[in-house]
């Protein structure tokens, strides 16, 4: 398998694991493509309180769920992503771990990426 081909099939798990990473039994509600698409967007793109108004994820439980997971697993403890919803409602998001600091300055490399889906795996076992 080459490079492009586990890179690809890497993005598609991870997309896959944000958009319906097991949320909380309250928050069971089914995951519009739209939060998909938004939880692919996110894997694309930096961690930013900025561009995160615009994803949909903000706006549900389930994707605020998503986003503290990832935001736990992806930057270091003692760092926290504040975002603020298109009515105003902010929402902030602890990190913990640190396996990918580097993704509030700009998209994830496949290393980070794979750190993070581990970790949100091994959260969701």
């Amino acid at each position: 398998m080459s490079g492009s081909e586990i890179e690809m099939k890497t993005m598609a798990l991870i997309a896959a694991i944000l958009a319906g990473c097991g949320a909380e039994p309250g928050l069971a509600e089914p995951t519009p493509p739209s939060l998909e698409r938004d939880a692919a967007a996110l894997a694309a793109h930096r961690l930013d309180g900025g561009s995160l108004p615009q994803m949909r994820l903000l706006g549900t439980p389930r994707g605020r769920d998503v986003l503290a997971r990832v935001v736990s697993c992806a930057l270091p403890r003692g760092t926290a992503l504040t975002a603020i919803t298109r009515d105003g409602t902010p929402y902030s998001f602890a990190g913990g771990l640190g396996l990918a600091p580097g993704w509030i300055e700009h998209a994830p490399s496949g290393a980070e990426r794979a750190r993070v889906t581990a970790c949100l795996r091994l959260r969701d076992a």
